[in-house]
């Protein structure tokens, strides 16, 4: 599983936290997460539910979205959500599910990013 570590970069909103991947094929990768939160309302058939969104960015050093290959922003390369449910009444600790959201998101995007360059290697002629 690849790891990464948390960086400071300018220009993070509130819930953005930048990290760069530390190992593997996409070592020195810089990517930021979006975190953003929504509530679903109650209804006859589901309890009311918190949902938590996150969404990875590559950026550089300066916060600034990189482009691929293609010349495509970099800017919504994984996207998935969280939906929290809890029996009524009881408080729900955004923070620690956000923090266990955007780990998982920054692995995967750390797993297909290391793909995406591996088919991009190939399609390179040499010589």
């Amino acid at each position: 599983m690849p790891s990464f570590s948390p960086i400071t970069v300018p220009d993070l909103l509130a819930w953005q936290f930048a990290y760069s991947i530390d190992d593997g094929h996409s070592a020195g990768t810089i990517v930021r997460a979006t975190v953003t939160q929504s509530t679903e309302p109650a209804t006859a058939d589901a309890q009311a539910a918190a949902v938590l969104k996150c969404a990875i960015a590559v950026i550089d050093d300066q916060n600034e979205v990189k482009t691929d290959g293609a010349g495509d922003e970099m800017n919504s390369v994984y996207v998935t959500t969280k939906t929290l449910q809890t029996d009524a009444g009881e408080a729900i600790n955004v923070a620690d599910h956000a923090a266990d959201l955007v780990a998982s998101c920054i692995v995967e995007v750390a797993n297909r990013l290391a793909v995406h360059n591996s088919i991009a290697a190939m399609a390179i002629p040499s010589g």
